[in-house]
């Protein structure tokens, strides 16, 4: 993992920022605390590497924060300087319910329940709009409305739902003239888990919210709690492998100055291969169904960046591998539920 890079280096718009004094002095501590991690605090093998990659998480925010009001989070860090023990629990708040819960999301989505029938597109779609009149409740829902809203393809590939072929003629036929078709998920971008119960005796100050209400974006507590996580402007029809990429941070969507248009990166140029190099979002109804949020893939494309510069995600990998190795799996396809209980009940318990 990269050492963080001096202040000359941080980004422009930070230098117009009304508090960019204060935003240089906060990453001033950062840099501070990565050499007393390094030089003084006696910190040696994994313990070393854990503070440095708590310590890097919170410097390379500053590089890649998801919104311009970086404020409450540059406060934190100068209200606690000095107190390097305090400045480590506010890194493994954002490795715990920022990184690890992204890296986490568990998205294997329940099919369609129709199968092969003979309809139009159009006779499709108002039947599964007859059954979605409110806001998606539950994962299944959400992907109804969100196959509609995708034109029945994953965004990225533009391959046509396996399940949809099954029951569509017209998708059948466009298959048969040479489209993708693949297995697909309904992926979300703020996760599932955020509304898991993780954060049992937590302090209120050390959740998942917290951390999104660093970023500026505290109503979230309001907008996605329970089953409204589900609902239409955080969740985008991937294909199972895109979904993967996606959930464990290796691709992620970069705004353009095309509405709607973004370019889609990733951590190394091999989970782009045979991948679009722009992707643009469409809808064939704005208000009934809205696009991903851009405010919710900034959060996430930050999510992204963080943890691979700062060694997070290296870390969480190493430690999935070894937890899939170690766990005694399931005959009927239940080890997934079984690890992703482990990993949630993994999590420690951090206030401060």
């Amino acid at each position: 993992m990269p050492a963080l890079p001096p202040v000359a280096e941080l980004p422009r718009w930070i230098q117009g920022h009304p508090q960019s004094r204060k935003i240089v002095l906060a990453y001033n501590v950062c840099l501070g605390l990565e050499f007393w991690v390094q030089r003084e605090a006696g910190f040696c093998g994994k313990q070393k590497d854990e503070a440095l990659i708590k310590c890097r998480i919170l410097g390379y925010l500053f590089h890649h924060f998801p919104s311009y009001d970086i404020e409450p989070f540059v406060t934190e860090i100068v209200t606690i300087s000095g107190r390097h023990k305090a400045l480590l629990d506010l890194g493994e708040v954002f490795y715990v319910y920022f990184i690890k819960l992204f890296m986490f999301n568990k998205g294997d989505t329940p099919e369609p329940s129709s199968h092969p029938s003979r309809q139009s597109v159009d006779d499709l779609v108002a039947k599964i709009k007859d059954e979605l009149e409110d806001a998606p409740q539950n994962h299944s829902t959400a992907k109804k409305k969100a196959l509609i809203r995708d034109g029945f393809q994953c965004v990225v590939t533009k391959a046509y739902d396996r399940e949809i072929m099954y029951e569509n003629k017209a998708v059948r036929q466009a298959v048969y003239g040479g489209a993708d078709v693949e297995l697909t998920h309904c992926a979300h971008i703020i996760p599932e888990s955020i509304n898991s119960d993780t954060t049992s005796g937590l302090k209120k100050e050390a959740n998942a919210w917290t951390v999104l209400d660093f970023f500026g974006h505290g109503e979230l507590l309001q907008s996605h709690h329970d089953a409204s996580i589900h609902r239409l402007d955080n969740v985008m029809t991937m294909a199972v492998d895109v979904h993967l990429d996606f959930d464990r941070l290796r691709i992620y969507f970069t705004p353009t100055k095309v509405p709607n248009r973004y370019k889609l990166e990733a951590i190394d140029p091999m989970f782009l291969f045979r991948r679009p190099e722009y992707v643009t979002f469409s809808t064939p109804d704005a208000e009934k169904y809205p696009l991903p949020n851009a405010d919710y893939l900034a959060i996430h494309a930050a999510c992204a960046k963080v943890a691979h510069l700062s060694g997070a995600a290296e870390h969480i990998e190493e430690a999935l591998r070894h937890m899939e190795d170690t766990l005694v799996l399931a005959e009927d396809g239940g080890s997934s539920e079984v690890l992703y209980t482990a990993i949630l009940s993994s999590i420690p318990a951090v206030a401060f």
